[in-house]
């Protein structure tokens, strides 16, 4: 009979300090494309956001971990190896007061919480900053602020 071998190590615990919130919010992008992944992180970062991106959801768990917390998950609405909802929900074990936006392909209906694609920076911008703030978003919300601040609305006419 073979003797088992048994591996035993310690992995340091770090408590998060209570209220002691840093003031820099963190974004977590989750999506498939490089492209828009990297452009909405420099965007997002230009802007003072801290921001995480993943290409899936198992670097987006990871991701998450390893950031110590999340206050807004941006990520693919359907994605090849989960949702976004079932990600969202998978996440706030870890970051319970995470809020969400999803990106969407053209063609989906626009509905609260949802970034149809094309999007401006600014329609980024705004969804993003707004989720932050604790408002629910609506599309008509969203349309009504863009238009107020002069940004261009593409997909308003369609």
């Amino acid at each position: 009979m073979q003797p088992q071998i048994v591996w035993r190590g310690s992995i340091p615990v770090v408590e998060a300090p209570g209220n002691d919130r840093p003031e820099t919010p963190v974004v977590l992008i989750v999506t498939s494309d490089a492209d828009l992944r990297d452009v909405a992180g420099r965007v997002l970062g230009r802007e003072g956001y801290a921001v995480v991106t993943a290409a899936h959801s198992g670097h987006a768990v990871l991701a998450c971990l390893k950031a110590g917390r999340v206050d807004l998950l941006l990520a693919e609405l359907s994605m090849e190896d989960v949702s976004g909802p079932a990600l969202a929900a998978r996440l706030r074990r870890h970051c319970p007061e995470m809020d969400t936006v999803y990106l969407a392909r053209a063609g989906t209906p626009e509905c609260e919480g949802v970034l149809v694609r094309p999007f401006t920076r600014d329609d980024l911008l705004v969804i993003v900053a707004l989720r932050l703030a604790g408002s629910a978003v609506t599309v008509r919300q969203l349309t009504d602020r863009s238009s107020a601040s002069g940004i261009s609305r593409r997909r308003a006419a369609r």
